[in-house]
């Protein structure tokens, strides 16, 4: 185990090199073309020693919250060392196919504390239902668990509403994404209640279909869509929670410059969640209410699922000048 006194002084001897790189980075703005030339100068020789110091600090430091804050000050600084017209077919390539799943990738922490609290509250939610049905039942209106249980598949959109229902079940679900993604500036409080919230009814919602006989149809209807679904709204909830906790723990940064670090990051997140809830918006209105065999359905979420998160976790690994954190 390794003593503190190596990353104190790892951080005392390099903190005015990493000081002054995040000071170029906030006056850019964004646009390298608001530096001086000297400073253009002196921002890729700083960029390229703390890419050194990323590394080392990887390696001897992986689990240190420095290591954390220099990922994000290393991945600011190449935005602007690499930065090309926003519009140009190269930085549009490069920002699909490299540097959008690298920057989910190393939201994968967030994501995972989003993803506990989805299903960890759907599980207890179903378990309780099922050990107390009378609290489950009297959550949800007689009338509702009838029309609920009554539903077959192919039955649950009528198919002169679908063109329609599309576009609606789309919007939906990106407003609900976007709450728990901007929820993270309350500190994480509306982010985590939009995730509890609703894994407690989705748990108690299968809970009181499963008494009623009409779990394994709505299982059917979601198949579909549902690793889709599912995926977006952990992903925007924990793009969420990065801002969170970029407030609550900024490091040796200001507040503002931290929140302004992870912004720019959550926000190539919830772009791919915007597309991501589009497909699963059409899959839903289209596939998910039809008579197609379960096997089908099971087959376009799974599909559909493996090839997200393929497209997250091996994206842009092994490209020339790519950086994890970008």
């Amino acid at each position: 185990m390794r003593s503190a006194q190596p990353v104190d002084r790892f951080v005392a001897d390099r903190r005015a090199r990493w000081a002054r790189l995040a000071d170029l980075v906030a006056r850019a703005a964004g646009r390298v073309a608001r530096l001086e030339a000297d400073d253009v100068l002196e921002l890729g020789r700083l960029y390229r020693a703390t890419t050194s110091d990323l590394a080392i600090a990887r390696r001897d430091f992986p689990r240190d919250v420095v290591t954390e804050r220099l990922n994000d000050l290393v991945a600011a600084a190449h935005a602007l060392v690499y930065s090309e017209a926003p519009t140009s077919p190269r930085r549009l390539r490069r920002l699909v196919t490299a540097e959008v799943p690298a920057t989910v990738r190393a939201n994968l922490p967030f994501t995972g504390a989003a993803a506990l609290l989805l299903f960890g509250p759907w599980l207890l939610a179903y378990v309780v239902s099922l050990v107390a049905p009378e609290v489950a039942l009297s959550s949800m209106s007689e009338a509702l668990r009838e029309h609920l249980a009554e539903r077959r598949p192919g039955t649950e959109i009528p198919a002169g509403a679908r063109p329609i229902a599309g576009p609606l079940i789309i919007l939906n679900n990106v407003q609900v994404s976007v709450v728990a993604f901007a929820g993270g500036m309350t500190a994480g409080l509306l982010t985590a209640w939009v995730l509890v919230a609703n894994g407690i009814v989705l748990g108690t919602t299968f809970a009181v279909l499963q008494q009623v006989g009409g779990a394994g149809y709505l299982l059917e209807f979601i198949l579909g869509h549902g690793a889709l679904e599912l995926s977006a709204i952990v992903l925007s909830g924990g793009a969420g929670l990065h801002l969170a906790w970029a407030i609550l723990r900024p490091g040796e940064r200001s507040r503002r410059d931290a929140l302004r670090l992870a912004s720019a990051q959550a926000l190539r997140t919830v772009g791919l969640v915007v597309v991501v809830l589009g497909v699963a918006g059409l899959i839903e209105a289209n596939v998910s209410p039809t008579t197609a065999p379960a096997a089908v359905k099971a087959a376009v979420g799974l599909v559909t699922g493996v090839f997200l998160w393929g497209y997250i976790l091996a994206g842009g690994r092994g490209t020339p000048g790519r950086l994890s954190a970008t």
